[in-house]
């Protein structure tokens, strides 16, 4: 009997109609029009301009990315004081409170200063059970806390992008499996729509589900997509680890370690991250089953492999997946069979406003 076939989704298929985000402009406290404050993103030594740049006013719920030149026109709704935050990836974050007052057109200028590690080598080490999970606010972990927000910030750039340009992809699909030999041998090619922000949401320990929408009706890994990164709730359920750094596809990359929480009851994901180590863009990851489900017992092993792109300047999205899992096959269940996903995109489409 064939075994039960595991899909890693690393991209939901489409299943929801995308909708251009539309351009609202919140009206002032007394529904007059607001207050307009240009903000200008700047490094902090040389006051060279920082393009992209995502500026924020919390309380207001407005966020948007700079132009190039690094500069924004953001919708104030009335005078007073504002919380103000500014981020850009390579960077350290400034959450400021500023004073606005009631003339119709103001400006301000944020200087950002850029972000430095001291980073060694990757060393060969078995990191130790996640049983403290999170990442330590005190202490001796500022650099820990400063990549990892790193990461975030490719997760929130990801978030705003998709909120504000939906988009979708087509992706090319190959299934196949490796034999005995080694040799792969494909078993179909087909062509999927897959949503830029697909429905599917992290929930700790629930990574692996039924798939009752496929024709095989099979089981699937669900791959975080960068969103998720970013939540609290997937924080607050893996730990960190700061690997350093390590030649990865002809680049010397920032490695960064993330192991789910022992206490998860459900299989959730381990998973290793590759950054640029100047500008902090994400360029690889890899998603591990943590654990094996107890009713796939020839289940041997799941992996997904990603690589980045950047759709847009410090923007990155999935280009290509590659997923396997290791199955024991034969009689005996004494042989292993290795059964891999690729998606590659081939096409991405703006439903919309292009950023």
């Amino acid at each position: 009997m064939r075994p039960t076939r595991f899909v890693a989704c690393a991209l939901a298929m489409v299943g929801l109609a995308l909708r251009p985000a539309a351009a609202q402009t919140p009206p002032g406290a007394d529904g007059s029009a607001p207050i307009a404050l240009r903000v200008q993103v700047v490094m902090e030594m040389g006051g060279a301009p920082l393009g992209y740049s995502v500026v924020s006013l919390p309380e207001q719920g407005v966020e948007r990315f700079t132009d190039p030149d690094g500069a924004v026109v953001l919708p104030v709704a009335r005078a007073g004081r504002v919380r103000l935050v500014a981020k850009r990836l390579g960077f350290v974050p400034r959450d400021t409170t500023i004073e606005i007052t009631d003339a119709p057109g103001q400006r301000v200028v944020i200087a950002l200063t850029r972000v430095s590690f001291e980073l060694e080598a990757v060393e060969v080490v078995a990191w130790p059970p996640c049983r403290r999970p999170g990442i330590p606010r005190r202490g001796g972990h500022a650099q820990l806390r400063g990549i990892v927000d790193q990461l975030r910030q490719n997760a929130e750039r990801f978030r705003l992008l998709t909120t504000t340009y939906p988009f979708s992809y087509t992706s090319e699909r190959e299934l196949s499996r490796r034999v005995l030999n080694g040799a792969e041998v494909i078993e179909s090619v087909d062509t999927i729509l897959v949503a830029g922000a697909p429905d599917w949401r992290y929930e700790p320990g629930r990574i692996v589900s039924r798939d009752l929408t496929g024709a095989a009706r099979g089981w699937m890994m669900h791959i975080p997509i960068l969103s998720d990164l970013a939540e609290d709730r997937f924080i607050e359920n893996h730990c960190y680890h700061v690997a350093g750094l390590e030649d990865k596809e002809s680049n010397r990359l920032l490695r960064l370690d993330i192991v789910a929480a022992q206490r998860l009851r459900g299989p959730d994901v381990n998973v290793t991250v590759w950054l640029d180590p100047v500008g902090f863009q994400l360029r690889f990851a890899t998603f591990t089953l943590s654990r094996i489900p107890p009713q796939f017992r020839d289940l041997m092993h799941l992996v997904s492999r990603v690589t980045y792109v950047e759709v847009a300047p410090f923007i990155p999205v999935m280009q290509e997946t590659l997923s396997e899992n290791l199955m024991r096959t034969g009689a005996a269940g004494l042989e292993a069979t290795a059964f891999m996903e690729r998606q590659r995109i081939v096409q991405l489409t703006f439903h919309g406003a292009r950023p």
